[in-house]
């Protein structure tokens, strides 16, 4: 039996016996294969022992699916998402679906009551936005459910982009009369707000290079290159950049997840101080610094906190 897992964590594929031994789930028979929107939780699927094969796509692979497992909640992703895959889930018409919901049962209905009245009716849960900083030109970005901040633009992002445009454009950081464009890697790029802002707000060449674990987000931030004529090099990663490209970016944009007591945002900085050449500047934004500048400082000794729209914007100057 072919069977699809869709929204699926590699905790959800393992279980405790009496014993208080972890081992794969006593349901997991036959052909698996679990699809993941996250490089991060492809790469835990594929480093366990569950025997379940893993893929990363930004949408569901088509097959011969004899059954498709839906996990979601309110917890586990937004509506729209569930609704988005809900849809790709009947296009793939499966012989079986099972649906897994993590929350109430109303809210479970009320998710349901949204696609059977209508269930052949095929959606685009796109979502087209504009952003723009003080002086340069509004761009129309594109979002994809999944993608952090779908539909509207981060605050905390935006504060950044303002800061990082401002000081390129003032040449306060590189000299202005230089000829070789500024190399800016946006790490956590979502669908590319950061770097498009700054890209688009300097008169000089620019070299972008974009880096997100998210597939969807690595999409979008494709397809708004293509759309805004930004050239980017986009790549998908859940530790920072190759090792070929240490040591050639003059400017480092992150705006680090919160979460996770700031192990992500410490694979951030370490892949800023890898990646920035010397006298290069390693910009991330948060709400509060309390938390995120000691982090900083384990790489750059020197961080200065720059306020922007109620965020702290955290600069530090590679030696």
């Amino acid at each position: 039996m072919k069977t699809l897992l869709v929204g699926y964590k590699v905790q959800d594929l393992f279980e405790v016996d009496r014993r208080g031994e972890r081992r794969p789930a006593s349901w997991l028979e036959g052909d698996i294969t679990c699809h993941t929107l996250d490089i991060y939780h492809c790469h835990a699927i594929e480093n366990s022992s569950c025997g379940v094969k893993a893929v990363c796509l930004p949408h569901l692979p088509k097959g011969d699916w004899d059954l498709v497992k839906f996990k979601t909640g309110p917890k586990l992703m937004s509506g729209e998402l569930s609704l988005d895959l809900l849809q790709e889930i009947h296009l793939l018409h499966p012989k079986r679906f099972e649906l897994e919901f993590d929350g109430r049962e109303r809210d479970r209905n009320d998710l349901l009551s949204k696609i059977k009245d209508d269930p052949d009716r095929v959606r685009d849960f796109s979502a087209v936005w504009p952003a723009s900083v003080p002086g340069g030109q509004k761009l129309m970005l594109t979002s994809f459910p999944g993608c952090f901040c779908h539909r509207r633009v981060d605050d905390g992002g935006l504060a950044l982009a303002e800061v990082v445009a401002r000081e390129l454009s003032a040449a306060k950081t590189f000299n202005a009369s230089a000829l070789q464009p500024f190399n800016i890697l946006d790490m956590g790029c979502g669908c590319g707000l950061v770097g498009f802002l700054v890209a688009a707000s300097q008169k000089l060449p620019v070299r972008l290079v974009m880096v997100d674990s998210h597939t969807r987000a690595v999409e979008a931030a494709k397809l708004n290159a293509e759309k805004l004529g930004i050239p980017a090099e986009v790549l998908l990663s859940d530790n920072g950049t190759p090792a070929q490209m240490d040591g050639t970016f003059d400017v480092f944009v992150g705006n680090p997840p919160y979460y996770s007591d700031y192990r992500i945002a410490d694979i951030f900085l370490e892949t800023a101080q890898r990646a920035l050449k010397p006298g290069g500047v390693c910009y991330t934004v948060c709400k509060n610094a309390d938390g995120l500048e000691p982090v900083q400082r384990r790489y750059f000794p020197d961080v200065e906190i720059i306020r922007r729209r109620g965020y702290a914007v955290l600069k530090s100057v590679k030696n």
